[in-house]
């Protein structure tokens, strides 16, 4: 019994005297051991890595699984058709949308997977650098996911590549995978300006294909070195929670306003109703919008020329926009006015009655920056 305590007294004055390892205070005097950083992604990269950038929309959800995005909100979505009075399934389009990357990798493989709102034909085009470096077309709506594949890539430096969306489809990116030893650089987007255009069926690109990349508002930003935000809608009348939009995007350089046509082409809206709908309109654009430089663009060339209901001609049309826009540049001076169908004049550069064909795009395009450039 002696002896057993007598070893208990000696194991404890031991365990005192020399703490066990698991309890020792660091010795300052050793090196500690290095932090070990997270891993790089490399190969199938998650789709929340916040080096995707989205372009061109102001509502992004990022998960590992898809990255998704609109050009309005849920809860302009999700108003009454006679308030927002515009189309939520021509809304969901991704137009104007394009996503940038950059990486070193030899291979690029992305799958675009369908959303709901339209499903029409159109193209995707990449760029690489800045400069087209592929296409790829779709036909028919799409049931399937679509794929981008991008092989045999250069890798003697880092590049930016930069995908264009349809214009008249919507989509979600549910797979970006790069070759097995690469992975995503860390990528901040050059600040551009800010450009946002306005409009109806001929600014969202009817009649280019379903090609972001062909409708007006993309040439004119690519000419101007701008961001862009295209806010039209197929088929959209004079909406104020389309303008009320422009609060929740990035302060403006440059503004297009193309609308009134759906107004004038159908229903029985008069000119006295546009008219006010249309200075409602403007005043919240530039309510949102303070400091941008707003073009107010009258009506182009068409072949449909007046209403059969109300009697409204196009030029009646155009009347409207020319009185308000002299009226309120009494007190702004950076409202503008460009004359529409002394840019767009013959059906030569149409696609139908009124949408715009790709030659018609690239005129208005063109016509539209020796405008804007001719005045700032």
């Amino acid at each position: 019994m002696k002896k057993s305590l007598h070893a208990i007294v000696l194991l404890f004055l031991i365990t005192t005297a020399f703490p066990l390892a698991s309890g020792c205070k660091e010795d300052k005097n050793i090196t500690p051991r290095p932090k070990v950083e997270a891993k790089e992604e490399t190969g199938l990269i998650t789709l929340s890595n916040t080096n995707i950038h989205v372009m061109g929309a102001r509502y992004v959800s990022r998960t590992p699984a898809k990255l998704s995005f609109t050009r309005f909100s849920g809860q302009t979505l999700a108003l009454p058709s006679e308030v927002r009075r515009f189309s939520t399934t021509y809304a969901l389009a991704t137009t104007g949308i394009s996503l940038q990357f950059k990486t070193r990798s030899s291979s690029i493989h992305l799958t675009f997977s369908r959303e709901s709102g339209m499903n029409d034909s159109g193209s995707f085009q990449v760029l690489r650098d800045g400069v087209n470096f592929k296409t790829v077309e779709f036909v028919g709506a799409v049931n399937t996911p679509m794929q981008i594949e991008l092989n045999a890539l250069p890798t003697d430096k880092e590049y930016v590549y930069e995908v264009i969306l349809p214009c008249y489809t919507n989509v979600s990116l549910t797979k970006l995978e790069l070759d097995g030893e690469s992975s995503l650089v860390t990528y901040v987007p050059t600040p551009k300006g800010i450009y946002i255009s306005f409009g109806d069926s001929i600014t969202h690109g009817a009649g280019q294909g379903g090609a972001t990349y062909l409708t007006y508002p993309f040439l004119l930003a690519q000419k101007l070195d701008m961001s862009l935000y295209n806010l039209a809608i197929s088929g959209a009348k004079i909406s104020i929670p389309m303008a009320e939009t422009a609060k929740e995007l990035p302060q403006a350089d440059i503004i297009t306003v193309l609308i009134g046509y759906n107004d004038f082409s159908s229903g029985n809206r008069t000119a006295t109703e546009i008219d006010n709908d249309y200075r409602l309109f403007l005043t919240e654009i530039r309510n949102n919008q303070p400091s941008a430089e707003i073009y107010c663009i009258t009506a182009l060339y068409t072949t449909n020329t007046s209403n059969a209901t109300t009697g409204m001609t196009a030029e009646e049309l155009r009347d409207v926009v020319k009185d308000i826009v002299t009226e309120y540049q009494a007190t702004d001076n950076k409202l503008h006015l460009i004359e529409g169908d002394k840019i767009i004049t013959s059906s030569a550069q149409l696609a139908d009655r009124v949408h715009l064909n790709v030659i018609g795009a690239s005129t208005l395009a063109n016509g539209l920056y020796e405008k804007i450039t001719d005045t700032e």
